[in-house]
């Protein structure tokens, strides 16, 4: 029987039952093993991260990707503020193995005396000791931990600074790295220190100011984490803001992200540019002669505007005091943050006699004078129980008999009175009103005060006329000159190159022209002399204000703003330029005091916009100035 079976031939049938018992083999495996997979991704999946997440968390990193904060930029597309990369230190104190090394190390990096960087270390390992004690630092981000784990011992090294921090870390690596190969080829165990223990030399942008202290009160600046703080990088937040996002990935030995881990957590976002109606160019002039204006009157501080007649432009808005805007921690820290107070915008002051054309100009509108109007003056003029005085160099304050241009030219105080007595007090608010004097002229500037007429007595409608018991901004001021330049058509100003052109009429172009007129009377042969520019007619008006005292009633003594707004050329007038100068000394008069500051910025500008002069033009240069 044996012998059969052994003889017996392969079926057939042997394949068939050989192969399907084979497949039913496989399929069994296939099913456990499918089935196990699926049990460890549903069931188990859960236990599983956490083991995961556990034991691999070390090479499981999150990435800030940082967004680009916005550039500012003048009208050419000169770049005043943009965005850089910088090196900021960061230290876990409880990390660090030689504090006194790191600290000798750091000092002549960061800046800071090696005594201060290891005072500060050991402070905050105490501190991190003592809340650990309590059980108070936070294990993670999300449960709010009373005290830090680290700290930024300095931020936003740029240039030489950051090439330095770069080549110590380096160095050090360097040492680290022979030091490693031999202790391997030794076989010694020996424990590894390094002043770069406890060390993150972090890459992250930071602010730069390419102009430094240019348009420093403009511009403003932001904090270490870009968040504006003053000026442009305040007002336009957010148009500037960038959003950093996040990515999370899982790190290869060689530091770079496996492939299939990388997870964005937070899309960045790049901020939006902001455009300025400045020139960079003109912006440097104005404050090139405000320079002077310091050093010769040493006041409190002195602003110049350079503004397009027609578009309404603001090619310069300059204030000083100013400061370096790459520094201006270290700037704000001596010298207080009323440095970056942007004079343009935000001060207050009462015009004087600046006011008076707008006041005659609004006469002259409606019908109440004309030019063959004519006033006496004799030095003083009775309201009720008071009296107002009129102020005149070399004698006399009595003018006499003058013509409507002569008043002008003259800034008289008794003539002015009496043609805003004629307007009367609801036309001359009104005036002031339509000449954007109680407007704000620009995003973030202060408005014009000015009460409403309804209780106003005559003596408050004879001092408003010629320009005490309001106040006005200079950027308003030069807006409203800028009216008279530009045909009796106000242009609303324009800080922004973008921005839409607004604009209303005040008064008739005849009204204007006539006005203008006057004003050339005032450079010519009035007040405003030390005005005139060699090559250019120009037209314009000298101020003298007292101060008021700030929450009180008066004025306080020996105090005055001296200015001088005008535009040129005077017969197409392309420049509104005003100089306002806060408690000067070595003379207060605005035609002492402002009209030369005046004269050079218009010069320079005009040459600078290509402005052709007319050589054969006469300059008159007196002393009798006001």
């Amino acid at each position: 029987m044996s012998a059969r079976r052994r003889g017996r031939q392969f079926s057939l049938d042997d394949a068939r039952w050989r192969l399907l018992l084979t497949g039913w083999m496989v399929a069994l495996l296939f099913c456990g093993a499918w089935g196990r997979l699926l049990y460890l991704q549903t069931v188990k999946a859960d236990a599983l991260r956490s083991q995961a997440q556990r034991y691999g968390g070390l090479r499981k990193r999150t990435w800030t990707v940082y967004g680009t904060r916005g550039a500012i930029k003048d009208r050419r597309g000169n770049v005043l503020a943009m965005d850089v990369m910088s090196l900021s230190v960061h230290i876990r104190p409880k990390a660090v193995t030689d504090v006194r090394q790191l600290a000798r190390r750091l000092s002549p990096i960061v800046g800071l005396p090696a005594s201060d960087i290891e005072r500060q270390i050991v402070q905050w390992k105490r501190r991190i000791e003592e809340a650990e004690q309590r059980k108070s630092v936070a294990q993670d981000d999300r449960s709010g931990a009373s005290v830090p784990r680290s700290f930024f011992l300095k931020r936003e090294l740029v240039g030489e600074k950051a090439k330095q921090m770069q080549e110590a870390v380096d160095q050090e690596r360097q040492r680290l790295g022979k030091e490693l190969g031999q202790l391997a080829r030794s076989r010694a165990r020996v424990q590894q220190t390094s002043w770069l223990d406890g060390v993150d030399i972090l890459e992250e942008p930071c602010r730069q100011y390419p102009y430094g202290a240019i348009a420093s009160a403009l511009i403003g600046f932001t904090d270490s984490d870009e968040r504006g703080l003053t000026g442009v990088e305040y007002l336009f937040e957010q148009t500037l803001r960038a959003r950093h996002g996040l990515v999370e990935g899982v790190m290869g030995a060689k530091g770079q992200i496996l492939v299939g881990t990388r997870v964005v957590r937070t899309p960045f976002r790049n901020g939006g540019d902001v455009q300025l109606a400045i020139d960079a160019n003109i912006q440097n002039i104005a404050e090139e002669c405000l320079q002077e204006v310091m050093e010769r009157h040493q006041p409190a501080g002195a602003c110049a505007v350079v503004m397009d007649v027609r578009s309404g432009d603001l090619l310069a808005v300059a204030s000083m005091p100013r400061i370096d805007l790459n520094n201006w921690r270290q700037e704000v820290k001596r010298r207080g943050l009323g440095v970056m107070r942007n004079m343009a915008t935000s001060f207050l002051f009462e015009p004087g006699s600046t006011l008076k054309p707008i006041t005659i100009a609004a006469a002259m509108q409606a019908g109440v004078v004309g030019s063959g109007s004519s006033f006496y003056c004799n030095g003083s003029l009775k309201i009720g129980r008071h009296t107002i005085h009129c102020a005149r160099h070399g004698g006399s304050r009595a003018h006499g008999h003058q013509r409507l241009e002569e008043v002008v030219a003259h800034s008289c105080n008794i003539a002015t009175a009496q043609i805003g007595m004629r307007l009367g007090a609801n036309a001359l608010y009104e005036a002031v009103q339509r000449f954007g004097l109680l407007e704000k002229p620009v995003v973030g500037s202060e408005k014009g005060r000015l009460e409403k007429p309804d209780g106003w007595q005559r003596i408050r409608l004879a001092n408003v006329a010629f320009g005490q018991g309001v106040q006005v901004t200079p950027l308003g001021l030069a807006a409203a000159y800028a009216t008279i330049a530009n045909d009796g058509v106000y242009v609303k100003p324009r800080l922004l190159l973008n921005e839409p052109v607004e604009t209303h009429a005040v008064l008739s172009p005849q009204v204007a022209r006539q006005m203008r007129e006057y004003l050339k009377a005032v450079v010519g042969e009035g007040t405003g002399k030390l005005a005139d520019v060699k090559g250019y007619e120009v037209a314009g008006k000298t101020g003298t204000a007292q101060k008021v005292i700030p929450g009180k009633r008066g004025y306080a003594p020996g105090k005055y703003v001296a200015s001088f707004v005008g535009f040129a050329p005077a017969d197409n007038p392309r420049i509104v330029v005003l100089v306002a100068v806060d408690e000067p000394r070595n003379g207060y008069f605005g035609g002492v005091v402002a009209a030369p500051a005046f004269a050079r910025i218009t010069e320079r500008v005009l040459a600078y916009l290509g402005v052709p002069a007319q050589p054969d033009k006469k300059k008159n240069v007196s002393l009798s100035v006001r």
